[in-house]
C-alpha cells in the first residue's frame, strides 16, 4: 500500500509531454514497468529504480548505430510514453479522491513541472543540435527529472 501510495505520488510528478503523446506506450515497454514497480512494492521500495529500464537498453543496442541519435530519441519517447500514461492513471485516481484542493494541486504541479522539465532540457539540444552529446544530454536531463 506505501509503495502504491509512491507511485502514484511518483507518477504524478511525471512529465507528459507531446512526443510521448505521440509514442503511444508498447505494451511490453509497460509490462517491463509494471513488473518492476510490483517488485518494487513487495519489497516495501519506492519504485524509482524503474525508471530507465525501457530506455536505458533501448538507447544502449543503438549506440554506432548510421542513425543512434534519431533511434536514442526513440528510445527516451518510449521511456516517456509509459511514464505518461502511469501519469494519467495516477491523475485519475487523484481525481477519483474528491478532493478538489488536492486535485488542482496534483493538475497544476503536474503542469507546472513538465514545462519547466520541456525547458530545461530542450536547451541540451541547442548546445550542438542533433549531434551524438546534445541527443545524449537531452536523454540524460529527462530521466533524473523523470525519476523525481
Amino acid at each position: 500500500m506505501k509503495l502504491k501510495l509512491a507511485a502514484a505520488m511518483l507518477a504524478a510528478s511525471l512529465p507528459l509531454a507531446s512526443m510521448a503523446f505521440a509514442q503511444g506506450t508498447a505494451p511490453a515497454d509497460l509490462a517491463v514497468i509494471d513488473a518492476c514497480l510490483k517488485t518494487a512494492e513487495k519489497a516495501g521500495g519506492f519504485g524509482s529504480a524503474c525508471v530507465g529500464l525501457v530506455a536505458d537498453p533501448c538507447i544502449k543496442a543503438a549506440e554506432g548505430a548510421n542513425d543512434d541519435v534519431a533511434k536514442w530519441k526513440a528510445c527516451a519517447a518510449r521511456e516517456l510514453a509509459v511514464w505518461t500514461q502511469k501519469t494519467s492513471e495516477a491523475l485519475k485516481k487523484v481525481q477519483a479522491g474528491g478532493f478538489a484542493d488536492v486535485i488542482k494541486a496534483a493538475n497544476d504541479s503536474q503542469k507546472t513541472f513538465a514545462a519547466s522539465r520541456d525547458r530545461l532540457c530542450a536547451a541540451f539540444d541547442q548546445v550542438d543540435p542533433g549531434m551524438y552529446g546534445a541527443a545524449r544530454a537531452t536523454a540524460a536531463c529527462v530521466r533524473p527529472r523523470t525519476a523525481r
